[in-house]
């Protein structure tokens, strides 16, 4: 076992015990999301529902542009100042990215607001659309905010704040709100208000856990180092990249809006989010992972950093396996759960997406590597490649294969994209993650479904109900066959150990089972 003082030690702690906060808090998110979506989609339709996704679509696309990508120069910087003890460069951090990101957030909120009718009338051809965009215009700020806040605290290696704010407050917050205005009567625009309402609450919150729990912004005895500068030419690639990331996030929706019906749209961000479930172990372990291999970085440990890279890819993995089975293998059921019998058309949609994004979660810490090594420059030429392909691919096939032909656009991109970040990690570190315990992890899932397929498909058939048992025995014979196997090692105890204490589990039982087997 490692040693308990080591840095790899301290490292993997670091990280499971984020993971295990940004797993519990991902997961009520999640939950809570889905609810918000699965109210709207079945209360208003796959029409509405579909206008509300383009009125987020664009809400988002214009805080990216705000953000300019500070907020992963934020993590990296507090992070590295935190490792070197220096609080005048972390306020200042943080206050240069104010001054950078909110002046512009202003500007996209009011091209959005006075833009809002002619975008809906000549892009969307759907003159209901304008009243939804002037209202998610209202929360661009806000979000602006909230993200260089919470980017702040996630800098000082804790994720409990990120999810108090983003994944409970505004998720709860937003399906209450939404619940009470369509049982009002307000329609679509009510489902939009609700939604935007909730991020306009979540910056104050946000900013109240950074000076009274984490950082005080406001104590006049750290007088500020302004980093702008520095902070600029960090993140001024990740410019570049947020434009590729936003034509890879959002060309799907837009080119189903300008191609098709607000109804497709609504199908196919019914099938989308569902896909994106398969990033929470990414995720959750990737957000604390940057900080952590920043700062190993900064300290010079790279054998430290080599074996948390592969610790922690093969507990994503183990995670996001058993999902992505159930999504591929059973999709129209779960369309039809969450959504109702009108999204069922978005089955095949959900499988293609699945698939890329289990791709992504696989090779998904190489990006991390690349940051805390200073090399955001290949981050952006890999996502612009990316991004013209997925813009050549949607227009393609959208006008061929309608929903599907996005999903295989978005899909082929990720994958493409995921390739790129890997090999280029691997050429600069020499560093990959891949083990010969991961093939174990995908030996113990296919013998698993093997037994657990057939019986669901073929004999019990596929209710709610019934995928819920056979998930839960298909999670059963994979920790047998994991055991069998012996796809653990000691380095999972680390992990383990790390998110009792956090979480206040008890898995003593569980780890005393998987030592015999190691």
């Amino acid at each position: 076992m490692p040693d308990e003082g080591s840095y790899l030690d301290i490292s993997l702690r670091k990280i499971a015990k984020g993971a295990g906060i940004g797993f519990t808090g991902t997961f009520i998110g999640m939950a809570l999301g889905y609810l918000s979506r699965m109210v709207i989609a079945r209360f208003l339709g796959a029409s509405d529902y579909g206008l509300v996704c383009l009125g987020f679509a664009a809400m988002s696309i214009a805080t990216a542009l705000s953000m300019v990508g500070l907020d992963t120069g934020i993590q990296r910087y507090v992070s590295f100042y935190k490792g070197k003890g220096d609080k005048e460069r972390i306020k200042g951090t943080i206050l240069s990215a104010i001054k950078i990101s909110f002046p512009l957030s202003i500007i996209s909120a009011l091209v959005l607001f006075l833009g809002a009718r002619w975008i809906s009338i000549y892009i969307f051809h759907t003159p209901e659309l304008t009243l939804i965009l002037k209202i998610f215009s209202i929360g661009i700020p806000f979000w602006i905010l909230t993200r260089i806040f919470l980017a702040g605290t996630i800098g000082f290696q804790d994720l409990r704040y990120r999810v108090y704010v983003n994944d409970i407050f505004q998720n709860t917050f937003k399906i209450v709100a939404i619940v009470i205005f369509l049982a009002l009567g307000f329609g679509v625009f009510g489902a939009a208000l609700g939604w935007v309402l909730a991020i306009v609450l979540m910056p104050f919150l946000a900013f109240y856990f950074l000076e009274k729990k984490v950082f005080p912004i406001l104590n006049t005895k750290v007088k500020a180092v302004p980093v702008e500068k520095e902070l600029f030419f960090f993140s001024f690639p990740l410019i570049f990249a947020s434009l590729a990331g936003l034509i890879m996030s959002w060309t799907d929706t837009l080119m189903l809006g300008y191609f098709c019906t607000p109804s497709e749209v609504g199908i196919y961000n019914a099938a989308l989010p569902t896909a994106r479930l398969l990033s929470m172990g990414a995720g959750a372990f990737g957000v604390i992972f940057m900080p952590v291999a920043s700062e190993l970085y900064a300290r010079g440990r790279i054998e430290d950093l080599r074996n948390i890279y592969s610790a922690v890819t093969k507990w994503i993995m183990s995670t996001v396996l058993p999902l992505f089975l159930l999504m591929c293998l059973f999709s129209g059921a779960v369309m039809r759960i969450l959504f109702g019998y009108e999204y069922i058309t978005g089955a095949s949609a959900l499988s293609i997406l699945a698939l890329g994004y289990f791709i992504s979660s696989l090779f998904g810490l190489s990006v991390p590597v690349l940051q805390s090594y200073g090399k955001t420059k290949i981050i952006m030429i890999s996502n612009f490649l990316g991004a013209g392909a997925n813009v050549a691919l949607n227009y393609l096939l959208i006008p061929l294969y309608g929903v599907n032909g996005a999903a295989i656009a978005t899909a082929l991109t990720i994958t493409f994209m995921n390739l790129l970040y890997f090999l280029s990690a691997y050429r600069i570190t020499r560093m990959q993650p891949l083990k010969k315990s991961i093939f174990k992890t995908i030996t113990a899932s296919i013998a698993s479904i093997l037994i657990v397929y057939p019986i669901t498909r073929f004999i019990i058939g596929a209710s709610m109900l019934s995928l819920s048992i056979m998930f839960i025995v298909f999670l059963a014979l994979y920790f047998f066959f994991l055991l069998i196997f012996k796809s653990f090692e000691e380095e999972d105890l680390v992990i383990m150990r790390a998110i009792d204490q956090r979480l206040g589990t008890k898995t003593d039982w569980v780890r005393r089972i998987i030592q015999k087997f190691l």
